[in-house]
């Protein structure tokens, strides 16, 4: 095998034997490396391969951002998943899962992780799912020596959820699709942009899935938990504040469902994202 490009020290893109495009994870194996060069078969500890074309381009892109360890430490997860789930996932975990990792690894150590409102639902309603994702937590937290708590493991569980396309009858999906496609068209004519086109949007997509996903489940509750830093975020980001207040009437109206704080501050940071990389 020979490198086809280099994505980073420990990424690099090839080809196997079949001309199959592949991406290779292993230490040093990157390093002072050139398009052309022979593999060192021996350094590789992780080979991806996904069929979907269009899923591996987003793969390639967030490999920019995500480090070795962290799609190593996916990689585990999602084979942890699939084994104890005793279920097929969607290739797209391989973008959300290591993705979210790297952002709440960054976010813990900027003290700036929240609770997450979805908690009690997933427990509930998916306690499977929420098992695998404690165990996830803790092979995270070992791994890049934190300390995650069970709110972090819901949102995993809920990569899961989404990835296994666990819905309730096929009804149920009707309906999550459609509110998903409505929220997403709300904000994509109050930004004029096309969402689905970034990364960014696919972050934005996935959280709108897992937001959906609660809001058909369940009647809302109550969450003051991120009172503080809602108000903060709300003066900070006037503009997408706005936008989520759109959302906000579009549901209460539609579907008689109210956000809760936590909720629009989620919608907030994934629309400031998506304003910001416009």
């Amino acid at each position: 095998m020979i490198i086809n490009s280099v994505i980073n020290n420990n990424v690099v893109m090839s080809t196997d034997a079949n001309d199959e495009e592949c991406i290779l994870v292993g230490k040093g194996i990157g390093f002072k490396a050139v398009a052309g060069d022979p593999i060192d078969e021996g350094k590789i500890q992780k080979k991806f391969m996904l069929a979907d074309k269009g899923i591996m381009a987003k793969f390639k892109r967030i490999l920019e951002e995500v480090s070795a360890e962290e799609l190593l430490v996916s990689s585990e997860i999602i084979s942890m998943a699939k084994q104890q789930l005793k279920t097929t996932l969607n290739e797209s975990i391989y973008i959300t899962l290591p993705d979210h990792i790297h952002y709440v690894i960054q976010r813990y150590r900027d003290h700036e992780l929240i609770n997450n409102s979805f908690l009690w639902d997933i427990k509930r309603y998916y306690p499977k799912e929420f098992v695998v994702g404690n165990s996830a937590i803790q092979l995270i937290n070992e791994r890049f020596g934190i300390e995650l708590d069970e709110n972090e493991s819901g949102f995993l569980a809920f990569h899961f959820i989404n990835a296994a396309n666990n819905f309730d009858g096929t009804q149920n999906m009707e309906r999550v699709t459609t509110i998903i496609h409505e929220i997403i068209n709300i904000v994509s004519y109050s930004l004029n942009y096309p969402i689905e086109t970034d990364i960014n949007g696919y972050r934005f997509i996935t959280h709108v899935k897992f937001f959906v996903q609660k809001m058909v489940n369940r009647t809302n509750t109550d969450d003051n938990s991120a009172e503080d830093l809602f108000e903060l975020v709300k003066q900070k980001y006037r503009e997408s504040y706005e936008i989520v207040q759109h959302i906000n009437q579009f549901l209460s109206q539609s579907y008689h469902y109210q956000m809760t704080e936590s909720d629009q501050l989620y919608f907030m940071m994934h629309i400031h994202r998506l304003r910001r990389n416009k």
